[in-house]
């Protein structure tokens, strides 16, 4: 479970709201919104105004008489890094507040060892090179995502029940930097991202579903107005659908992620055509208008379909984020997993409980570009 629990003071409360309004924003509106007083709002956004954080846009106004003051979250205020691991890849960005991405670099191999954090020093040295001082006096932090927990508990980041790899890892490679360095599972990365970038901006509570080398989720949480929320990744790969069904890496049966992931798409595709590499593949070439292509995309869904109806059964969720490459193709197949989960049902909600992400598979790593973000300012 991570908790973000902000300090209970007016300048984070006037921040988060900047934030999330961006532009066009008046110290009386300020004041008004958040029921802090003039002078005091006045004050911190003289501060931010020195530290480069907001701009002042031009006056508005009618007639001869004195002409409102408004202002704008300013664009590059400050930058921080991303860094997301996968089972045969790597990617590293440098974004900013915004979560627009300056600079990218996929490295393709498998990285998923007891060396991991060794070669993520090497890639990330490399990188800061190529960045210019401006921009690296103005960066706040990196963030990387693994596709295992975090246990800080015990002090460990475990990627497999076979691979662990000591936290303090971290600490040392933040300390060689001296910058800071923060970890996460990929799901709640992208529960950030949807939050702050995504369609998590309109929803206090959600889930996040990310279709990737493996299944994630993660449960975001909106404690109060000003700032404070949690979120817990579970391991929901290994949720069984299936107990006589295929045997997976963790040593049980009928996991879903042997089912629903987009290595298990992959695989059952492969297996009829090894031009068939990646999830763009499928959608070309009329594959999915062939009987055998289809029924085979067909029990995809249907698999994909039973976990989620699982996950409703336990959450009752507000809302569900489904993220991954797979939401960029979501016009060929929304209609039918929409109706398998649906179909005789006895939710409380309906149908519009379930979005496919905007951010795609892009999340994880914006949303570990913004964890360092995220960490300092709110």
């Amino acid at each position: 479970m991570y908790q973000k629990k902000i300090k209970e003071n007016n300048e984070k409360k006037v921040f988060h709201y900047i934030y999330q309004k961006r532009e066009n924003l008046s110290i009386a509106d300020i004041s008004n919104d958040l029921n802090i007083s003039f002078p005091t709002i006045k004050t911190i956004i003289n501060k931010f105004l020195k530290d480069n954080i907001i701009k002042e846009d031009l006056k508005v106004g009618t007639g001869a008489g004195r002409k409102a003051q408004n202002y704008s979250l300013e664009n590059n205020f400050v930058y921080s890094i991303g860094i997301s691991v996968h089972l045969k890849e790597l990617k590293i960005v440098l974004g900013n507040e915004r979560g627009d991405i300056i600079k990218e670099t996929i490295i393709k191999e498998n990285f998923l060892k007891n060396n991991l954090i060794e070669k993520i020093d090497e890639i990330l040295e490399e990188f800061l090179l190529e960045i210019n001082e401006q921009v690296e006096k103005k960066l706040i932090g990196i963030g990387i995502s693994v596709p295992g927990i975090v246990d800080k508990e015990n002090n460990i980041i475990e990627i497999t029940s076979s691979l662990r790899i000591p936290l303090n890892k971290i600490q040392n490679l933040s300390q060689k930097y001296n910058k800071k360095i923060l970890i996460d599972n990929e799901a709640n990365l992208c529960a950030i991202s949807e939050k702050f970038l995504g369609l998590g901006k309109e929803f206090p509570n959600f889930i996040v579903l990310n279709i990737g080398d493996i299944l994630n989720m993660s449960t975001f949480t909106e404690e109060d107005d000003y700032g404070n929320f949690s979120f817990k990744a579970s391991r929901i790969n290994h949720m069984n659908i299936n107990f006589q069904g295929i045997l997976c890496e963790c040593g049980n049966r009928g996991c879903w992620g042997k089912y629903a992931s987009e290595i298990a798409l992959l695989e059952k595709f492969n297996n009829l055509d090894n031009n068939i590499t990646k999830i763009k593949d499928i959608f070309k070439n009329d594959y999915l208008i062939n009987e055998n292509y289809s029924n085979l995309f067909n029990e995809y869904i249907e698999y994909l379909a039973i976990g989620i109806k699982n996950i409703i059964f336990l959450y009752n969720p507000e809302k569900i984020i489904i993220s991954g490459k797979l939401s960029k193709y979501k016009e060929n197949f929304k209609s039918e997993i929409l109706e398998k989960i649906y179909s005789n049902n006895i939710f409380f909600r309906g149908k519009n409980t379930i979005e496919f992400s905007n951010l795609q598979e892009k999340g994880i790593c914006l949303g570990a570009a913004m964890l360092p973000i995220i960490d300092e300012l709110f």
